[in-house]
């Protein structure tokens, strides 16, 4: 009996110590697996989002960066609000309940490129309010691995469209079509540069031996010396000018015609002050418009002197478009001719005098 009992306390202890043994290994595991404050009092928000985006039950809840609970549950809405359209049971610790508020911005992220989905939060401002127990939040999408990989795949299309693009170049380069093909294949183009080559290569042999005016500017002396002989007489009469010698020498050292200019420019301004102030024939032409009327009107009437001219008016008219008078003074020059001609021929017809008495 004894022995029956001593046996029943071992068990007893070897139970004990498993059961001990789980609750420890459990209570590990939860702590390793995120859950913060597991004495601590919770509450529940729920988020909405468009996407899971592959969100799962027991994903981490990040605020600020620092994991404040975890996801209990996500479902497919009944809203109809598209945006609405995933719902996320967010068990949180209640200690941070006053900093997530409405003004909050919730978001599904992904731990790494690959990795799972978690929950981040950002921390409320004094504007909005503190979210109670239950209550709702709209989040957003802060990026979606699907779409950088689909991202990816559209930049790879475009480098394998461009890279068909730079072989079809290529060939056509190849092919010595266009300008750099044919840059690359036509040996007309060397052949024109080599034979430029050659010709300044002769250009430049000229040069040195003194061939042409080019050459001559650069390999003869005598430019050079002409040049130095000019510049040694333009010295010189700088130099005359200077010891005031010569008219240029006055006009720049003689103050007598700077004096002489000054009188001159003083009666300038004189005159120009009297014609502004209305004095004189040029100050009444330019002040009074009595003037200038009765030189429009003489203008006008010149104009219309001109005009009745044209159109053949009066004896001035008559005589610029009539061609009576022409024709007369032409029949008029033809008899004095024929006058004369008959007076060289025979002198005494028209000399002759005749005396007659009673």
């Amino acid at each position: 009996m004894v022995q029956r009992r001593s046996l029943a306390w071992t068990e007893l202890r070897v139970g004990i110590v498993v059961i001990v043994s789980f609750l420890l290994l459990a209570l590990a595991m939860f702590f390793v697996g995120g859950q913060t404050g597991f004495l601590g009092p919770k509450y529940t928000i729920v988020a909405y989002f468009e996407n899971a985006n592959n969100l799962r039950t027991g994903a981490e809840v990040h605020l600020e960066g620092v994991t404040i609970g975890n996801v209990n549950a996500v479902r497919i809405s009944k809203l109809a609000d598209p945006k609405k359209a995933v719902e996320a049971e967010l068990r949180l610790d209640q200690t941070y309940q006053n900093i997530i508020r409405t003004d909050s911005k919730v978001t599904i992220k992904t731990i790494g490129l690959l990795g799972d989905s978690a929950i981040d939060i950002t921390r409320g401002s004094d504007a909005g309010q503190a979210i109670e127990d239950l209550g709702t939040i709209q989040g957003s999408e802060e990026g979606d691995i699907r779409k950088i990989v689909q991202g990816t795949n559209d930049f790879i299309a475009n480098l394998q469209v461009l890279s068909d693009d730079v072989k079809k170049m290529a060939e056509r380069v190849e092919g010595g079509e266009g300008t750099l093909g044919k840059l690359l294949t036509d040996t007309s183009i060397y052949d024109n540069a080599n034979a430029t080559m050659g010709e300044a290569h002769a250009f430049v042999r000229d040069l040195r031996n003194g061939n042409g005016t080019v050459g001559k500017l650069v390999s003869d002396d005598e430019l050079y010396s002409r040049v130095n002989h000019m510049m040694d007489r333009v010295d010189t009469l700088i130099d005359t000018v200077q010891h005031g010698h010569g008219t240029a020498a006055r006009f720049i050292n003689d103050p007598a015609l700077y004096d002489k200019t000054d009188r001159i420019l003083a009666r300038v301004e004189s005159v120009t002050d009297r014609i502004d102030r209305g004095e004189g024939t040029l100050g009444k032409l330019s002040k009074d418009e009595t003037v200038y009327n009765e030189f429009r009107d003489s203008v006008n009437k010149f104009s219309m002197l001109v005009a009745s001219i044209q159109n053949g008016e009066g004896t001035a008219g008559k005589f610029i478009k009539d061609p009576t008078l022409y024709n007369s003074l032409n029949q008029s020059s033809s008899e004095i001719q024929k006058l004369l001609y008959d007076f060289r021929q025979n002198p005494k017809k028209f000399l002759t005098i005749t005396f007659k008495l009673f």
